[in-house]
């Protein structure tokens, strides 16, 4: 969760101090390397930013669908002590940036549904998880 926090900081960052950089202090980037432009470039202006923090954020993420669509509020998934939360928009969710291991999911219901668990969700770095459609029971 830390990395996730520090990933999005940073990038935050970029944007922030590339708004601020004069047309000199700009290239031209036409690959994926763009990245590391922007670090030299922060680096060229006595940033705060450390390149550790930069570093793309490991995980993997969680999707699915809920039915029916409006009968939950959020999901969860847990690891442990880590917990992650995803909103649900027109029955849809995603909780980006898990940390690759087994999770047990929960969906939030709306009264009259139950909520829904579902353990032994298995998350791999890079790649996203998709456990279909959860359908809810009154």
């Amino acid at each position: 969760m830390k990395k996730t926090i520090t990933g999005m900081l940073a990038l935050a960052t970029i944007v922030v101090g590339m708004s601020a950089f004069k047309s000199a202090d700009v290239k031209a980037v036409k690959s994926t390397d763009s990245i590391a432009v922007a670090v030299d470039s922060l680096a060229a202006t006595d940033s705060l930013v450390s390149i550790d923090s930069l570093r793309a954020v490991e995980g993997g993420s969680i999707t699915g669908k809920i039915s029916p669509a409006d009968g939950a509020t959020e999901v969860e998934a847990a690891m442990g002590e880590e917990k992650l939360k995803g909103a649900i928009a027109e029955g849809s969710f995603a909780i980006p940036a898990a940390k690759a291991g087994t999770y047990t999911i929960t969906v939030l219901a709306k009264a009259p549904y139950k909520n829904a668990v579902i353990k032994d969700v298995k998350v791999e770095d890079g790649k996203a998880t998709d456990l279909g459609e959860i359908k809810l029971e009154q």
